[in-house]
């Protein structure tokens, strides 16, 4: 089974059936539109929630929701450098999360200091994006069938390895997982950072415009000089990396996890992600609205909770939300390719 990694479509330059131009990109409207629309119907939600339950308005709300985007918040961002990279979806995200975060606490275990296991979590976490990029490039496979099998076999491989990890109480991480800075809790920060980051290098650096090339029509990046195969593996690797740091952070807020441990996050990342504007065609997208996205789905949770409803309904609420923001980035697509 073989498949492009990207759609033939340049987002930047649609060409109209009689071969013109289309209109000038629009992007940063639409990264606006975008941001403006998640944050009122973000805003919609707290106001409902506080008209039930006034006492939703408080540092402990805070504190959930914040804790909750912290590390769904980072594996965003490594799904969103897959996405707009051309490479579809990456379904092995909650196993790379895993593996990295049991790599963390095995390494801290066997009494290596912290400064050495996380580097051993983030890089765990590349390692397995680079094996990923190395079967969907050389084998020219599908990426979703690919890290969906991935995804299979890595959760086989952890549970024959071990039921269940225990980062050790005392240990630096742990303190770390523990504590807060200006009220929110320490995790959060990372998020934040990786977000900006990430965010400002594919606006203004020369690997986010090959990055955004790649993603927005492949044979024309490769006509200008980058080199498809080496900026696909890289992204893969990177956005492993991504993950990894996702999964080191994961270790210092569970003091226990076992390999099923990461399954909650695919829904809500990949929410994110697509609720975020980022098309799954590939090429566009704006990681500052990544952020609003995610501390909307992060809050669904806690205002559920507040209206007294059972859990569940957060995935309900949450998977239509999947399919509302799939269906506007399909009648996007449909518009510019008009």
């Amino acid at each position: 089974m073989t498949t492009s990694l990207i759609t033939p479509a340049d987002p930047a330059a649609p060409v109209s059936p009689g071969g013109r131009k289309g209109r000038p990109d629009s992007r940063g409207a639409t990264a606006w539109r975008d941001a403006l629309s998640i944050a009122g119907v973000w805003l919609l939600l707290i106001v409902a929630t506080t008209i039930v339950r006034p006492d939703f308005l408080s540092s402990q709300t805070l504190l959930a929701v914040t804790f909750t985007m912290a590390i769904s918040g980072i594996l965003a961002v490594s799904q969103a450098l897959i996405v707009i990279s051309g490479g579809l979806l990456d379904l092995s995200l909650p196993v790379s999360l895993i593996l990295s975060a049991w790599a963390t606490v095995t390494a801290l275990n066997n009494g290596l200091p912290t400064w050495v296991a996380i580097p051993i979590g983030i890089v765990t976490g590349a390692a397995w994006g680079l094996l990923n990029g190395l079967i969907v490039v050389f084998g020219k496979l599908n990426p979703i069938i690919v890290t969906l099998a991935t995804g299979f076999g890595g959760l086989a491989i952890m549970l024959i390895f071990f039921k269940s990890a225990q980062i050790p109480s005392t240990s630096e991480l742990r303190l770390y997982g523990l504590g807060r800075f200006l009220g929110l809790p320490n995790v959060f920060w990372p998020m934040v950072i990786v977000i900006v980051l990430a965010g400002l290098a594919l606006t203004f650096t020369r690997w986010g415009r090959h990055l955004r090339a790649v993603g927005g029509n492949a044979q024309a990046a490769k006509a200008r000089g980058i080199d498809l195969r080496r900026m696909r593996l890289a992204t893969f690797a990177g956005a492993g990396a991504v993950a990894g740091l996702a999964g080191v952070m994961f270790s210092a807020v569970n003091p226990s996890f076992t390999p099923a441990s990461g399954a909650g996050f695919q829904l809500i990342v990949i929410g994110a992600v697509i609720l975020g504007g980022i098309s799954l065609s590939g090429g566009k997208g704006n990681l500052l609205v990544l952020l609003l996205s995610v501390g909307f789905l992060a809050t669904i949770p806690t205002s559920i909770a507040f209206f007294g409803l059972a859990p569940a309904w957060a995935l309900v609420f949450q998977g239509a939300l999947l399919i509302i923001a799939v269906g506007i980035d399909g009648y996007r697509l449909k518009r510019t390719a008009r």
